[in-house]
């Protein structure tokens, strides 16, 4: 289903591979984990529609998809990273195709058919792993592809990246104040990951997670999340994610003593795009509401008749959806 119909576009894929420099920015507690990345300046012709770049996060090749809008007058464009969700982001899970999934091709046209630069992360195919399941879903083999503490890794490298976009003529394509990101699912999970304030971390604490009873902490494998980016994102839209983080944020939203238990905080607002009959839905309500009480920038929209994975649906609570996303993008990337 498509918000925006237009004509199918065959466009030539151009693929750029780009070795990005990281540095590891590491406290005491914070080991063998690249939280910074320094990016190289990547210049791409005025005609360049469709591009994979691949970055360097830790020991991984993740794919950036990126897509430039046409038939746009912008000197330079505002941008959003799109995280996927648990099943990846190609079409029949090849990325050698370099062909997205329906869906993402979908969102690739929304995007540019608002004059937006699409930039959509693949976190899975570098790190060995098609969708997220099986193993996958269990600790400690999850981490490898975790939403708390290593997909947020790929989502700053897309953001650098972007602000490092250049025509072949030396002119920015992106507007670095206004890139912002969407996320689906276990993207959107990551999405609010990405978000967290970091500079709100009270004293002392302890990074842990928790999975069939039993706790997990850094000496299995779990780590703290990625400093907040000096210039980081405009804000995000949250389609469906989870929000109890396993236990990395601290207790349950949803538990009496949320307020103080629970230190999730975005540093930049968040649109929630909750369904009714979501099985994250009790969660992400109350997180929504615990934000809410403590002065965060949030804002939820709650779709009824609809369940997890609404997006894809034909429906018209999908294209509502997705009329709002936009609508809300085009005022935080100053647009209107």
């Amino acid at each position: 289903m498509k918000l925006f119909p237009n004509k199918s576009k065959m466009l030539n894929l151009l693929k750029i591979m780009v070795l990005l420099c990281l540095m590891v920015a590491c406290s005491d507690d914070e080991s063998n984990f690249p939280f910074g990345t320094k990016v190289n300046e990547v210049k791409i012709s005025a005609s360049t529609k469709d591009t994979i770049i691949n970055v360097l996060v830790g020991n991984a090749k993740v794919p950036i998809y990126l897509a430039v809008p046409d038939n746009c007058t912008n000197p330079s464009f505002p941008a959003v990273v799109v995280l996927h969700g648990s099943g990846g982001m190609w079409k029949n899970d090849d990325p050698n195709s370099g062909e997205i999934s329906s869906q993402f091709k979908e969102w690739r046209d929304i995007l540019a058919s608002n004059c937006i630069v699409g930039a959509f992360v693949d976190s899975y195919s570098g790190r060995g792993v098609t969708e997220r399941t099986g193993k996958w879903t269990k600790a400690p083999d999850n981490f490898r592809i975790s939403a708390q503490f290593v997909r947020p890794a790929d989502a700053n490298a897309a953001l650098e990246q972007l602000k490092q976009l250049k025509f072949s003529d030396g002119s920015l394509v992106v507007r670095a104040a206004d890139i912002g990101i969407l996320g689906f699912s276990d993207g959107g999970t990551a999405l609010a990951a990405t978000l967290y304030d970091t500079e709100t971390t009270p004293n002392g604490w302890e990074w842990t997670q928790s999975f069939d009873g039993k706790e997990y902490d850094k000496a299995s494998g779990v780590l703290p999340p990625a400093p907040k980016p000096k210039e980081g994102f405009a804000g995000g839209v949250f389609y469906y994610g989870g929000s109890s983080g396993f236990g990395y944020w601290g207790t349950n939203a949803c538990n009496d003593d949320a307020n103080v238990a629970n230190i999730y905080f975005p540093y930049a607002p968040i649109l929630y795009q909750i369904p009714e009959k979501g099985y994250l839905t009790d969660t992400n309500l109350c997180m929504y509401t615990l934000l809410k009480d403590k002065g965060a920038n949030v804002e939820l929209i709650e779709y009824q008749n609809v369940g997890h994975g609404f997006d894809t649906d034909e429906n018209f609570q999908s294209q509502e959806a997705r009329q709002n996303t936009i609508n809300w993008f085009k005022e935080i990337l100053h647009m209107n």
